[in-house]
């Protein structure tokens, strides 16, 4: 294979068709410039300047690797820029996974000020429920999701946000003046979920064992808008986090609580600390952590 050094100091004394200046202007010594040639030459199998006197010139073998070579050299000069700017995560390629809910609610809003201030970072999302995007995380399907780990300790992770369990409840229904709601009202009530593998459903459950409480399921569903279509015409009493509780209009939901406290789980970005992780992935993460805590309280729990 052709040293692209030595390419280099070909396509430098082609230019100005003067040895010494361009052994000058490459700070190396005349005598080393005229090896690097030969040896150059030698591997090419011609030769690719006619000498003389101290005059030199192009063979035809010379003028027509000239171009093909300062194109190769172009071409290394920008790959090393472009690894410069991967390095300094000035541009790169971004794979990050998020509910639905996230997405709409923090994801959206939060990338319209990262990508005006990293304009060479392209951005894929990947959408699923909680169990899922962790999957993602351990394949390296994605670089980074918003997600809750049942073992954080696997995962490198920044916190984002406290997502707090609500209860939306039908139009009719007095409670929903209430400021906190126990869970133990909902015993006898047909709720309405997301289905497993959501970090809301996990949350759910988990809460209903604690309380020793077998819900009355009567939907599960993966759309939010789904459950609470349902509530507001009066069919059961559906649990959502607060973070899915943005993208809900026309809607005042109840925080539930569990034994007098709120039920809640922290979100986090989530990363695997075993594979490589682009050098723009942090200033998202603290876009994104940035941008939950513009919400109000009663939207982060």
């Amino acid at each position: 294979m052709i040293d692209l050094k030595k390419l280099h100091f070909f396509v430098a004394i082609a230019e100005g068709m003067h040895l010494s200046r361009a052994a000058e202007a490459l700070n190396i010594s005349q005598s080393a410039l005229s090896r690097q040639i030969q040896s150059l030459e030698d591997e090419l199998g011609f030769r690719l300047f006619d000498r003389i006197g101290k005059r030199l010139s192009l063979t035809a073998e010379g003028e027509d690797l000239l171009p093909r070579a300062a194109r190769l050299i172009e071409q290394a000069n920008a790959l090393s820029v472009r690894g410069k700017s991967i390095v300094n995560g000035e541009v790169g390629h971004l794979r990050v996974g998020a509910t639905a809910q996230t997405i709409a609610s923090l994801i959206a809003p939060a990338l319209t000020g990262f990508r005006a201030e990293n304009p060479g970072i392209e951005i894929t999302l990947a959408e699923g429920p909680n169990r899922s995007l962790i999957e993602m995380v351990e394949r390296g399907t994605v670089h980074m999701a918003i997600a809750t780990p049942s073992d954080p300790a696997d995962f490198g992770s920044a916190p984002l946000f406290v997502a707090r369990l609500l209860a939306y409840l039908p139009p009719k229904d007095s409670r929903r003046e209430q400021a906190q709601l126990p869970l133990e009202a909902l015993a006898d009530a047909p709720v309405l979920l997301l289905r497993r593998g959501f970090m809301t459903r996990d949350l759910v459950d988990e809460s209903f064992r604690k309380a020793g409480i077998r819900p009355r399921i009567v939907l599960e569903s993966d759309s939010p808008h789904a459950l609470v279509a349902m509530v507001a015409q009066g069919h059961g009493i559906a649990m959502l986090s607060s973070a899915a509780s943005k993208g809900i209009h026309n809607f005042n939901p109840v925080p539930l609580t569990l034994s007098g406290a709120a039920i809640s789980r922290q979100v986090s970005a989530i990363w695997n600390p075993t594979r490589h992780r682009p050098a723009a992935l942090p200033r998202l993460v603290r876009t994104l952590a940035a941008m939950a805590h513009t919400w109000p309280t009663a939207g982060r729990g």
